[in-house]
């Protein structure tokens, strides 16, 4: 079996596949390396250079600071500002200190606003599903780790990098791994392979799962080296600052309600994309499996891919969100509080995404070996 898979593993990885893999690697590198900031004009150099005056502010919005630096926001943005060195810096951390002491006060406004609509709904609709819905909003709010000041720019954009619209990251994977895989099952006429499966000894179900765990091996390699790398480029120059804060200090991630840290909450996306990875590379293998040509199948599997990042309407655009393709590149698995009504049961976005891409990924393995199957004999 070794053999097998360690064959099906070269026939994978020829040429065109290392070098798409080397050319995501250096648009990353150099999406990472043009946000990096320059001279004063980031967050992440004033707490280099003044780490003392960073760690006075902290943890939880203090009223008084809060106060005191509100009218910074009606200043001109002071990363843009031509003030000197020092009178900058201060006025950068002043700045963001304001800022994220107004979105803490958008966000207890919101909660005030959830916990009166539970009380109407209390007394309005008792036993409904809204107020299931609601309630259960407001505990995971509530129960979340309090919001407040902290420095997180190069956590910030390594979640920029995956998890905006679109997600280059996510996106990248899903395309590389398409390309790697599309003949797996297809391109068989090309190694002349077709007769000697039909009269290996080995038994044709060998073959099928030597291909699929050597299709695990490659997905499993790419999306952990391509997280690890884009790891090191976003927070090793700044020393991993900022790792366990909380996943809500980020606007873009103030209303998730998982109680994470910011490695915890991209530790999160890093396994739910491994998984949809996994999902998308069975999905690919049926494919390739029903298909003679490796050019029709990469075609198909690469639509896979890219259909998420078109808004569709209705259900067929929450279908198309559930698809491991759609999970790898979504923004609402941990960002934001997204349910569906289950049987009158409110079922987060994260839970129901891994379901549905092992649903998914357990009806193409037992679809695959018969599909491979039949298109030899035809």
């Amino acid at each position: 079996m070794k053999r097998l898979v360690m064959f099906e593993l070269r026939k994978i990885m020829i040429p065109r596949v290392w070098i798409s893999i080397a050319g995501s690697i250096a648009l990353a590198i150099f999406c990472f390396v043009s946000f990096y900031p320059s001279g004063t004009d980031s967050l992440l150099v004033v707490n280099k250079e003044k780490p003392e005056a960073i760690a006075a502010h902290l943890g939880p919005i203090q009223p008084d600071l809060a106060l005191k630096y509100a009218p910074r926001l009606k200043e001109e943005y002071a990363e843009d500002s031509a003030w000197p060195k020092e009178e900058k810096m201060k006025r950068i951390l002043e700045q963001h200190y304001a800022g994220t002491a107004y979105m803490v006060d958008q966000f207890n406004r919101n909660l005030t606003e959830l916990r009166e609509q539970k009380v109407l709904m209390e007394r309005q609709e008792p036993g409904s599903y809204a107020l299931r819905d609601v309630t259960k909003k407001l505990s995971m709010l509530e129960e979340g780790k309090p919001r407040g000041f902290y420095v997180t720019e190069d956590w910030d954009l390594l979640h920029i990098f995956f998890s905006s619209s679109p997600g280059v990251g996510d996106l990248l994977i899903g395309l590389i791994l398409v390309f790697a895989l599309a003949s797996l099952f297809s391109g068989e006429e090309n190694y002349r392979m077709v007769a000697l499966i039909l009269s290996s000894k080995y038994g044709r179900l060998k073959i099928v799962a030597a291909k699929l765990l050597a299709g695990f091996i490659v997905t499993f390699v790419w999306v952990t080296l391509f997280y690890g790398i884009c790891t090191l480029l976003a927070c090793l120059p700044f020393g991993f600052v900022g790792w366990n804060a909380p996943l809500n200090s980020y606007f873009y991630f103030d209303e998730t309600p998982y109680a994470l840290t910011q490695l915890q909450g991209f530790a999160v996306k890093y396994a739910v994309t491994l998984l949809a990875a996994c999902g998308l590379l069975l999905l690919t293998a049926l494919i390739s499996a029903l298909c003679r040509s490796s050019l029709s199948s990469l075609g198909l599997a690469a639509f896979l891919v890219i259909l998420p990042l078109f808004s569709l309407p209705g259900m067929l655009g929450k279908i198309i969100s559930f698809l491991p393709s759609g999970v790898m590149v979504s923004r609402s698995l941990i960002e934001k509080y997204v349910s569906y009504n289950i049987f009158g049961i409110p079922i987060l976005h994260l839970p129901l995404s891994i379901l549905s891409v092992i649903i998914i990924g357990i009806i193409a393995i037992m679809l695959i070996p018969k599909a491979f199957e039949r298109r030899l004999k035809v």
